[in-house]
Protein backbone atom coordinates (compact mmCIF):
# COMPACT_ATOMS: atom_id res chain seq x y z
CA UNK A 1 0.00 0.00 0.00
CA UNK A 2 1.10 3.70 -1.24
CA UNK A 3 1.66 5.53 2.25
CA UNK A 4 1.19 9.37 1.97
CA UNK A 5 2.48 12.15 4.23
CA UNK A 6 -1.34 13.37 4.84
CA UNK A 7 -4.20 12.87 7.29
CA UNK A 8 -7.16 10.80 6.80
CA UNK A 9 -10.48 11.56 6.54
CA UNK A 10 -11.22 10.72 9.81
CA UNK A 11 -8.68 12.04 11.80
CA UNK A 12 -9.33 15.55 9.88
CA UNK A 13 -13.37 15.23 10.74
CA UNK A 14 -12.11 14.45 14.51
CA UNK A 15 -10.09 17.62 15.02
CA UNK A 16 -12.47 19.76 12.98
CA UNK A 17 -15.28 18.57 15.37
CA UNK A 18 -13.21 19.45 18.04
CA UNK A 19 -12.39 23.03 16.63
CA UNK A 20 -16.00 23.63 16.07
CA UNK A 21 -16.91 22.59 19.86
CA UNK A 22 -14.04 24.78 21.12
CA UNK A 23 -15.77 27.60 18.67
CA UNK A 24 -19.08 26.97 20.39
CA UNK A 25 -18.27 26.87 23.24
CA UNK A 26 -16.59 30.15 23.53
CA UNK A 27 -19.11 32.11 21.58
CA UNK A 28 -21.79 31.15 24.35
CA UNK A 29 -19.18 32.41 26.89
CA UNK A 30 -18.39 35.28 25.55
CA UNK A 31 -22.28 36.44 24.87
CA UNK A 32 -22.73 38.06 29.05
CA UNK A 33 -19.42 39.85 27.70
CA UNK A 34 -20.76 41.23 24.97
CA UNK A 35 -23.69 42.64 26.62
CA UNK A 36 -21.30 43.86 29.29
CA UNK A 37 -18.91 46.18 26.88
CA UNK A 38 -22.21 47.41 25.23
CA UNK A 39 -23.54 48.67 28.19
CA UNK A 40 -20.25 50.38 29.16
CA UNK A 41 -19.64 52.09 25.69
CA UNK A 42 -22.93 53.02 25.54
CA UNK A 43 -22.87 54.69 28.97
CA UNK A 44 -19.67 56.16 28.48
CA UNK A 45 -20.19 57.57 25.32
CA UNK A 46 -23.56 59.37 26.57
CA UNK A 47 -22.05 61.03 29.39
CA UNK A 48 -19.34 61.84 26.90
CA UNK A 49 -21.73 63.69 24.69
CA UNK A 50 -23.87 65.25 27.83
CA UNK A 51 -20.62 66.75 29.04
CA UNK A 52 -19.98 67.69 26.05
CA UNK A 53 -23.25 69.61 25.59
CA UNK A 54 -23.11 71.09 28.77
CA UNK A 55 -20.14 72.45 28.32
CA UNK A 56 -21.18 73.67 24.83
CA UNK A 57 -23.97 75.46 26.22
CA UNK A 58 -21.86 77.50 28.87
CA UNK A 59 -18.88 78.23 26.59
CA UNK A 60 -21.15 79.62 24.01
CA UNK A 61 -23.96 81.09 26.22
CA UNK A 62 -26.79 79.39 24.51
CA UNK A 63 -29.23 76.58 25.30
CA UNK A 64 -28.46 73.19 24.05
CA UNK A 65 -31.17 70.84 23.42
CA UNK A 66 -30.88 66.94 24.14
CA UNK A 67 -33.45 64.92 22.46
CA UNK A 68 -33.46 60.71 23.18
CA UNK A 69 -35.53 58.95 19.91
CA UNK A 70 -35.58 55.44 21.85
CA UNK A 71 -38.15 54.33 18.33
CA UNK A 72 -35.40 54.40 16.14
CA UNK A 73 -32.19 54.13 18.69
CA UNK A 74 -30.58 57.31 18.30
CA UNK A 75 -30.14 60.54 20.03
CA UNK A 76 -29.22 64.03 19.11
CA UNK A 77 -27.48 67.31 20.72
CA UNK A 78 -28.11 70.42 18.98
CA UNK A 79 -28.36 74.27 19.86
CA UNK A 80 -31.59 75.64 21.26
CA UNK A 81 -32.40 76.76 17.63
CA UNK A 82 -34.90 73.83 16.34
CA UNK A 83 -33.10 74.71 12.75
CA UNK A 84 -30.04 74.31 14.01
CA UNK A 85 -27.48 71.86 12.87
CA UNK A 86 -26.47 68.89 15.19
CA UNK A 87 -23.68 69.26 17.25
CA UNK A 88 -23.91 65.48 17.99
CA UNK A 89 -26.08 62.25 16.46
CA UNK A 90 -25.54 59.34 17.56
CA UNK A 91 -27.07 55.77 17.26
CA UNK A 92 -27.11 53.33 19.61
CA UNK A 93 -27.25 49.64 19.27
CA UNK A 94 -31.32 47.64 19.29
CA UNK A 95 -30.07 45.89 22.23
CA UNK A 96 -30.27 48.51 24.03
CA UNK A 97 -33.98 50.20 24.88
CA UNK A 98 -34.18 53.76 26.30
CA UNK A 99 -37.58 54.68 28.07
CA UNK A 100 -38.84 57.57 29.60
CA UNK A 101 -38.91 57.69 33.75
CA UNK A 102 -39.94 60.98 35.83
CA UNK A 103 -37.75 62.60 32.80
CA UNK A 104 -38.62 63.14 29.07
CA UNK A 105 -36.72 61.81 26.86
CA UNK A 106 -35.93 65.65 25.27
CA UNK A 107 -34.62 68.22 27.88
CA UNK A 108 -32.70 71.47 27.45
CA UNK A 109 -28.80 72.60 29.14
CA UNK A 110 -29.41 76.51 30.11
CA UNK A 111 -26.21 78.79 28.86
CA UNK A 112 -25.15 78.37 33.11
CA UNK A 113 -24.82 74.45 32.17
CA UNK A 114 -28.22 73.58 34.30
CA UNK A 115 -31.23 71.70 33.07
CA UNK A 116 -34.71 72.98 32.45
CA UNK A 117 -35.57 68.96 34.23
CA UNK A 118 -34.58 66.15 36.26
CA UNK A 119 -35.71 62.91 36.99
CA UNK A 120 -34.34 59.42 35.69
CA UNK A 121 -34.21 57.86 32.74
CA UNK A 122 -34.87 54.14 32.13
CA UNK A 123 -32.26 52.06 30.32
CA UNK A 124 -32.24 48.35 29.46
CA UNK A 125 -29.21 46.23 28.21
CA UNK A 126 -30.27 42.63 27.63
CA UNK A 127 -32.12 41.60 30.93
CA UNK A 128 -30.78 44.56 33.13
CA UNK A 129 -32.39 48.20 34.15
CA UNK A 130 -30.25 51.06 34.86
CA UNK A 131 -31.77 54.70 35.85
CA UNK A 132 -29.64 57.17 35.00
CA UNK A 133 -30.82 59.98 37.09
CA UNK A 134 -30.14 63.64 36.44
CA UNK A 135 -29.69 65.68 39.03
CA UNK A 136 -31.33 69.21 39.78
CA UNK A 137 -29.02 72.09 39.30
CA UNK A 138 -25.93 72.10 37.10
CA UNK A 139 -26.69 69.07 35.36
CA UNK A 140 -25.25 66.01 37.42
CA UNK A 141 -26.13 62.90 36.50
CA UNK A 142 -25.01 59.08 37.95
CA UNK A 143 -26.20 55.39 36.68
CA UNK A 144 -27.44 52.75 39.35
CA UNK A 145 -28.81 49.74 38.07
CA UNK A 146 -32.50 48.65 39.03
Amino acid sequence: MNHSAGFTMVEMLIVLSAFLMLSLTSAFLFSPHDENLQKQLFFSQFETDLLYGQQYAISHQEQITVHIVPEENYYYIRGGDYKAPHLIKRSFPKGIEVRKGTMNLLFHYMPDGNTDSFGSILVKVGSRTYKMMILIGKGRFYVTEE
